[in-house]
C-alpha cells in the first residue's frame, strides 16, 4: 500500500513537472531556469573536429540575464549539415546575470563543413555552428610559416640528448609524428593532467639533465631572461611550489620531452617539451621551422623569488609584464576606451585544449591607427614572446608580425599595469595571437600569477 501511494505521488510529481515544461509560460518562476539572451555567436569551442575522425570536445555558450536557478543535463542534440556529432548540455546552476553553459560534443563527423546544433536554454534559442576540417588536413606540413632556423644545430642537440637515454627511456621519448600527439599539453600540474606525452624528467640522470638543457638552449632564444633562461626559471618555479605547499604533481621532475618523428634537417618532426607552466611545441619540415606555437608560459611565484636550487633571483615573465604595460601606458584616454573590452576575461580564450577557437571578429584598438612610437612599443611586447624561439627563427617571425602590424588589434580589461589580478590583454593580428591573464595565486595564496599563451592563427602545430 505504501509502495502504491509512493508510486502515485511520484507519478503525479512527474506529471506536474511535465505539464510545467510543456507550458509556454512567458512569466519566469523562481523554480525555472531562465535567461534573457543566449549568444551562439560568442561560443568557444575546445577544438576543431576532423572529418571521419572521432571527436570529443566542448562548446561554452555565454548568456546574460540568468536567474540563478539550477538546470538539468539535456538530451543529445544531433548535428545537421555535417552529421555525426551530438551536443549535450551539462547540468549546472545559472549565474544571477551573465555566465556560460557547457555542451559536450562527441561523435564522428561525416564530412568537412559546418555542423549545426539548434540549442535552447532558459526560454532562449540559437544555433551553434562548428567548423569541421577535412580528413587528413592535420599533417603538420602547413606553409604559412617557412622560417629559417638553426636546424642543423637543433637536430644535433636532439640526437645528442637521445644518445644519453637508455633504451626504455628512448622508447618513452620517441614517437611517430602525429598532430594529435602534439596537441596533448596543459597548464595544469601533473597531478591534475596526466595526458602529456614523452619521457618524464623525473627519470633524468645528471648527464641527461645537462643534455636536455643543451637542447633547450639551442632550440630556444639566447636573450637575457628569454628563451632557455626563461624556461629554466619556469621549471625552477615548480620546485619552489613543491617546497612550499605544492603536492607531488609540482616540481622539475614533472616535465616531459617528446620527439615526434625523427629529428632531421629535411623531414617532418616536432620537439615537444611540456610541464605545468611551460609548453614548447616546435614543428620543423624541410629544414625550416613551420610552427613555433602554441607556446604557453606562466610562473608562480610572481614576479620574482629566490631559487630553491641556485639561491639566485629568478624572474621569468617580468619582461613580458613590463613590455605590455609600456605599450598600454602609451595609449591616450580615447584609445584606452576603444581598447577596453566590454566584460572581464578571467582566463585564456584559446588556452590548452582550445585549439582553433579563435573568435571571428577582432576588437579593440587597431595598431594601424597608432603612432610609429606606439607601434614600436607593441612590437617590442610581441618580441618578448617571439624571442623564445631560436634566434634565427625569432628574427624571421618578428619580421612577419611587423609586416602585419597595421592590421593587429589590442584589447584589454582591468588595469594597464598587467600586474594585478583580473588584468587581461589580447594582441590579435592576421597571424599573431597573444593573451595575458593575471590570476590569483594557487599555492601562494596571497599572490598573483600570470597565464599567457602565444598562438599563431595560421601556423599552430606547423599549420594545422
Amino acid at each position: 500500500m505504501n509502495h502504491f501511494l509512493a508510486s502515485v505521488c511520484v507519478s503525479t510529481f512527474v506529471l506536474l513537472i511535465a505539464c510545467s515544461k510543456s507550458t509556454d509560460d512567458p512569466t519566469p518562476t523562481t523554480s525555472t531556469a531562465t535567461v534573457t539572451a543566449l549568444s551562439c555567436v560568442s561560443v568557444t569551442f575546445s577544438g576543431i573536429p576532423q572529418a571521419s575522425a572521432a571527436f570529443t570536445g566542448t562548446a561554452t555558450v555565454p548568456y546574460t540575464g540568468g536567474n540563478g536557478v539550477a538546470y538539468s543535463a539535456g538530451s543529445g542534440i544531433a548535428s545537421t549539415g555535417v552529421t555525426g556529432l551530438t551536443a549535450t548540455l551539462a547540468s549546472g546552476t545559472l549565474a544571477s546575470g551573465a555566465g556560460s553553459v557547457t555542451y559536450a560534443i562527441t561523435g564522428t563527423p561525416s564530412a568537412s563543413g559546418t555542423a549545426s546544433f539548434a540549442i535552447s536554454l532558459g526560454g532562449q534559442s540559437c544555433t551553434l555552428s562548428l567548423s569541421v576540417s577535412a580528413a587528413g588536413s592535420s599533417s603538420g606540413t602547413g606553409t604559412a610559416w617557412a622560417m629559417d632556423t638553426d636546424i642543423a644545430a637543433i637536430v644535433a642537440a636532439a640526437e645528442a640528448f637521445k644518445t644519453t637515454l637508455t633504451s626504455s627511456q628512448l622508447t618513452s621519448a620517441q614517437y611517430t609524428y602525429t598532430v594529435a600527439q602534439a596537441k596533448l599539453w596543459s597548464n595544469l600540474p601533473q597531478s591534475l593532467y596526466k595526458g602529456r606525452v614523452g619521457l618524464a624528467s623525473s627519470t633524468f640522470s645528471t648527464a641527461q639533465w645537462t643534455a636536455f638543457y643543451n637542447l633547450v638552449k639551442v632550440a630556444t632564444g639566447t636573450g637575457a631572461n628569454e628563451g632557455s633562461e626563461e624556461y629554466a626559471g619556469i621549471i625552477d618555479a615548480d620546485d619552489y611550489l613543491r617546497a612550499n605547499g605544492g603536492d607531488s604533481g609540482y616540481g622539475s621532475g614533472n616535465y616531459y620531452i617528446g620527439i615526434l618523428g625523427t629529428p632531421s634537417t629535411t623531414g617532418l618532426w616536432c620537439l615537444q617539451i611540456g610541464g605545468h607552466h611551460g609548453t614548447i611545441i616546435h614543428t620543423y619540415n624541410g629544414g625550416k621551422m613551420t610552427g613555433g606555437t602554441p607556446s604557453f608560459r606562466s610562473t608562480e611565484p610572481y614576479p620574482t623569488w629566490t631559487s630553491t636550487n641556485t639561491g639566485k633571483t629568478v624572474q621569468p615573465l617580468v619582461q613580458e609584464t613590463a613590455a605590455l604595460a609600456n605599450f598600454m601606458k602609451s595609449l591616450s584616454t580615447a584609445e584606452l576606451a576603444t581598447a577596453k573590452r566590454s566584460a572581464a576575461q578571467n582566463d585564456l580564450i584559446v588556452g590548452p585544449q582550445k585549439d582553433g577557437s579563435f573568435p571571428a571578429t577582432k576588437t579593440g584598438v587597431k595598431a594601424g591607427n597608432l603612432t610609429t612610437a606606439q607601434k614600436d612599443l607593441l612590437l617590442a611586447a610581441i618580441k618578448t614572446y617571439v624571442d623564445d624561439l631560436d634566434d634565427k627563427a625569432a628574427a624571421a617571425v618578428l619580421a612577419k608580425y611587423k609586416s602585419e602590424l597595421d592590421e593587429t588589434y589590442v584589447s584589454y580589461y582591468g588595469g594597464t599595469t598587467m600586474a594585478a589580478q583580473g588584468d587581461y590583454l589580447l594582441i590579435d593580428g592576421p597571424s599573431v595571437w597573444i593573451e595575458w591573464s593575471m590570476q590569483g595565486g594557487i599555492i601562494i595564496r596571497n599572490g598573483v600569477h600570470p597565464h599567457s599563451v602565444w598562438r599563431d592563427r595560421k601556423s599552430d602545430y606547423g599549420g594545422n
